[in-house]
């Protein structure tokens, strides 16, 4: 994926140069139903259960549990949909069409098979899926897919996608903002918030590398104001119904047939992980018998990006409201600021934030991706101009080692995987005096805080803070990163700890001459504004 997205990113640089005097087009009208989630989620068996836990703790406060591994992700997921009696929401950044992404077409078929209302909305340049397999669910009238902000690519390989752009290169500010929100709500009492979207990798599934995230399932008051972020995304004028974009005419028997075909292929044991059907099982046992001690409770503030970001379209450094409240709490911190990002891009004004935490003394400690396990080489061909002057502050920078030797205990099909791969770090978090957490899609660079909407969810929980806390600095770990190191010379040295015994490189380590090439390469593109 990151071979293909280097070559993507490469060519639409010159879309961008010709983008700047451009003008700036609209989305195309198109008739839409709008529709809300369900006014009374108490009513159903799964807001009965939620308000017998909710009822135990002081008003205003919601439950939640870390979602760690990327397995145990996937059972709450399938677990959730299948409970479901009214409705589910979800909306993504990404979604393959590979094993998970046809297991959960499959899960989501069933559930409107039941009756369930099923709105779906994704972003459409992230969509790797030929347009029938959307169409095809699509058709049930229980379902409905809608598309943000739409470029006319969906289908199309990664040059067909590139030509569709520079092709509307007058329109480029606009399709320049996409959707990077993760939600998954089930019968507007539970829902799934984090850094995973709908593909393999995000699952531990897949063959070529698989992502660190991490999810947060919330259930109790916060979830309402979730759902209603979910309603303002499906009924605004940049989310367009998938067949106002893919007109495919599909008759009953070749609906009926591809429904046949997809519930045969989720019948496979071979195309789920191992023991997938018991651990279902477990995970709704579990569900069955959650006590509110099972959980963390506290006061949580969501924060969500309107549709489009902001009004200013034509400018890429105005702020969304995710880049306002990240802001401000980080500001706030007393005694220790720590974060977990894949993708690290200092702004000015983030200079200045963390150089006003240092001058206080607060503790400021960074973990993101080591260039060799980055899937995003282009963001580390900017970052990595800006670690000097970061350690120069006093902040603490550890970059994380695909070859991370906790891998054994991150995975839990681990032995059973015929080839061990790389593991790359995708969770979005951030600590504040081991209080307040915050947990979502927000990357800290600038298309984060300018350009791609983004949700997340501010939670004031000692013990969920503390948990999460436990979690980064594992990763942080010496046998799981490097921590970065600035000489009196002023050169960067890395060390680590390989099989007990120290290591340092004196460059960038574990990077090949293709890496080195690529990374030199994006080092001159003017590609500023993409990333």
């Amino acid at each position: 994926m990151a071979s293909r997205l280097f070559w993507f990113l490469s060519t639409l640089a010159l879309a961008l140069i010709m983008a700047g005097c451009a003008g700036l087009k609209s989305v195309e009208p198109v008739d839409r139903v709008a529709s809300q989630a369900i006014a009374d989620p108490k009513t159903t068996p799964l807001g009965k259960q939620i308000q017998r836990l909710v009822r135990t703790q002081p008003a205003g406060q919601s439950g939640f549990l870390l979602l760690d591994k990327g397995e145990e992700a996937l059972l709450w997921r399938g677990m959730l949909a299948d409970q479901a009696t009214r409705t589910i929401d979800t909306q993504y950044f990404i979604w393959y069409q590979d094993n998970v992404g046809k297991i959960a077409a499959e899960r989501l078929l069933r559930a409107a098979e039941r009756g369930v209302r099923v709105r779906v909305i994704v972003d459409e340049i992230s969509l790797d899926a030929d347009p029938r397999f959307l169409a095809f669910l699509n058709d049930h009238p229980q379902v409905e897919i809608r598309l943000y902000n739409p470029v006319g690519a969906l289908g199309l390989g990664t040059l067909g996608k590139l030509a569709q752009i520079i092709g509307s290169v007058g329109d480029f500010p606009r399709l320049n903002r996409r959707m990077h929100n993760k939600t998954f709500i089930v019968d507007g009492s539970l829902a799934i918030l984090g850094g995973r979207n709908v593909a393999d990798e995000y699952y531990d599934l897949d063959e070529e590398f698989n992502f660190r995230d991490l999810d947060v399932l919330a259930l109790g008051p916060v979830v309402p104001k979730i759902s209603s972020s979910f309603d303002e995304y499906w009924n605004h004028p940049w989310v367009v119904p998938l067949e106002a974009v893919v007109d495919i005419a599909i008759t009953p028997k070749e609906r009926e047939a591809y429904y046949r075909g997809l519930h045969q292929y989720a019948a496979h044991p071979e195309n789920f992980p191992p023991r997938f059907d018991a651990g279902l099982a477990a995970t709704a046992t579990r569900f069955k018998s959650l006590r509110a001690a099972d959980l963390n409770w506290g006061q949580a503030r969501l924060i969500s990006d309107r549709p489009g970001k902001n009004p200013e379209l034509d400018r890429y450094d105005a702020f969304g409201e995710s880049g306002r409240q990240l802001t401000e709490l980080a500001l706030g911190a007393r005694r220790e600021l720590l974060a977990a990002t894949p993708y690290l891009i200092m702004l000015p004004g983030t200079f200045s934030l963390l150089e006003d935490l240092r001058e206080r003394d607060v503790r400021v400690a960074i973990l993101t991706n080591s260039m060799a396990a980055n899937d995003a080489i282009w963001v580390h061909s900017r970052y990595a101009f800006q670690r000097r002057r970061l350690l120069g502050m006093g902040v603490e920078l550890f970059e994380y080692r695909g070859d991370a030797e906790d891998q054994p205990l991150l995975i839990d099909r681990y032995a059973r995987m015929p080839d061990q791969v790389p593991l790359v770090l995708h969770a979005k978090t951030l600590v504040i005096d081991r209080q307040v957490v915050y947990i979502g899609s927000f990357n800290m660079d600038p298309r984060s805080t300018h350009l791609n909407t983004e949700i997340g969810l501010i939670i004031e929980s000692p013990p969920l803070a503390q948990a999460v806390a436990a979690l980064i600095e594992r990763d942080m770990a010496p046998h799981n990163s490097w921590r970065l190191e600035l000489t009196t010379e002023g050169r960067i040295e890395w060390v680590t700890q390989r099989e007990g015994r120290p290591v340092r490189a004196e460059a960038e380590p574990d990077i090949g001459v293709g890496e080195a090439l690529k990374f030199l390469i994006l080092t001159l593109l003017p590609i500023g504004e993409l990333i």
